[in-house]
């Protein structure tokens, strides 16, 4: 299990002193992919082993139709950020059912790479994404996934 260490600086610390945040454990294997993620020039995004989103880069922020990677960074990608829909001619909301094969969640469910299409509606503008997902794992523990996107 992984564990956070903080340390702050006192009120009366120089300016230039900062907060620093490590996280020891597991979850440091995520931190190494995490400003790869922030700063890649593909849309991608990397979910924690509880689907939660840690990173994203600009190009999936936009391709997502979010206005901020705020909005999606630490939220569960099944907590309604992205509006995903089915193959229909409606393009209806996704069944629970079919949530769960999505790329980047099934990278998480059966510890292997995956790879499918996915739909998403972003305003008005309903966007076909292929999504290629692989696992990211720690000492042998599976600690998130990393997924790419690329539309069609």
């Amino acid at each position: 299990m992984a564990h956070i260490e903080l340390s702050l600086a006192p009120v009366d610390a120089a300016p230039d002193v900062l907060p620093t945040l490590h996280v020891v454990g597991p979850a440091t294997h995520l931190d190494a992919w995490f400003d790869a993620v922030n700063d890649a020039e593909e849309p991608c995004l990397m979910l924690d082993a509880g689907g939660v989103m840690l990173g994203v880069s600009p190009p999936c922020v936009a391709l997502l139709g979010a206005d901020s990677a705020e909005e999606l960074l630490g939220r569960g990608l099944l907590e309604d950020v992205i509006d995903l829909v089915d193959f229909t001619a409606a393009g209806e909301r996704l069944q629970d059912a079919q949530l769960e094969r999505l790329p980047p969640l099934l990278a998480l469910s059966s510890g292997a790479l995956a790879r499918g299409l996915l739909r998403i509606r972003a305003a008005e503008v309903v966007r076909t994404l292929d999504a290629v997902s692989t696992p990211l794992r720690a000492h042998g523990q599976l600690v998130g996934s990393l997924t790419f996107f690329h539309r069609i």
